[in-house]
């Protein structure tokens, strides 16, 4: 019986584990890289693994657990490939950047002022989602919008500048690219406002004060990654 009420408890331990790190995509890219020390990881996520099990565990059989654990393939990172697209990326920093998000039926007077608009702007990216839409637009025309659609407008941000990642064609049918880059900058505690993708455009907005230092970051990850595929 002891036995048995072992095996069980020891399933238990091994879901708890499975489910802490499931949910944490930088502990399962440690573990798929092998740069974490499984005996501190344990101890550091035993109170979780605690609660889960409901009664308690002893640090050891959670380090066993962690060494059994097998991580998807995809967070090994940085992977080739996108090594690759970031090595032939480059980078352009628009500065004057206002972000406006507005309720959906404001749309439309938006639309017939897009003549008027049209050629005039350095940006104008627009996502439209379930109840709002979203807009990304040189700050100069901040006015005009608030114009049309101010009574509407849900959230705005002013003082934005807008990082564009401009990669080869290669990006769109390559996984693991934004994410390795957003990565790398949460790491450094540089909050993305906006994200948005147009074909081989990746456009990070963010506040005037974060976006040097994200460029210097990315500059330093493009030259680390031509080092790294000896494309220096």
């Amino acid at each position: 019986m002891s036995n048995r009420c072992g095996i069980v408890r020891s399933k238990g331990i091994s879901s708890a584990v499975r489910t802490i790190v499931d949910s944490d995509p930088c502990l399962q890219e440690a573990i798929a890289n092998k740069i974490v020390s499984y005996s501190e990881l344990a101890r550091r996520i035993q109170p979780a693994v605690e609660r889960l099990v409901g009664a308690p565990v002893s640090a050891n059989s959670i380090k066993i657990a962690l060494t059994r654990y097998k991580p998807p393939e995809a967070r090994r990172y940085p992977k080739r490939a996108v090594l690759d697209i970031l090595a032939r990326s480059t980078l352009e920093l628009r500065s004057g950047v206002a972000v406006v998000t507005a309720y959906k039926y404001a749309l439309r007077p938006l639309i017939n002022a897009l003549p008027e608009l049209e050629g005039k702007t350095r940006m104008f990216l627009l996502l439209q989602s379930l109840n709002t839409f979203t807009l990304i637009i040189d700050e100069d025309y901040l006015d005009k919008i608030s114009e049309l659609i101010g009574g509407d407008i849900v959230e705005e941000y002013r003082g934005q500048s807008a990082l564009v990642i401009v990669s080869p064609k290669e990006l769109v049918e390559t996984p693991g690219f934004i994410a390795y880059i957003t990565g790398l900058l949460s790491g450094e505690g540089i909050n993305i406002t906006q994200i948005e993708s147009s074909y081989t455009d990746t456009i990070l907005v963010m506040k005037k004060q974060d976006a040097m230092r994200a460029l210097e970051i990315l500059l330093k990850a493009i030259d680390a990654a031509r080092s790294q595929l000896g494309l220096k």
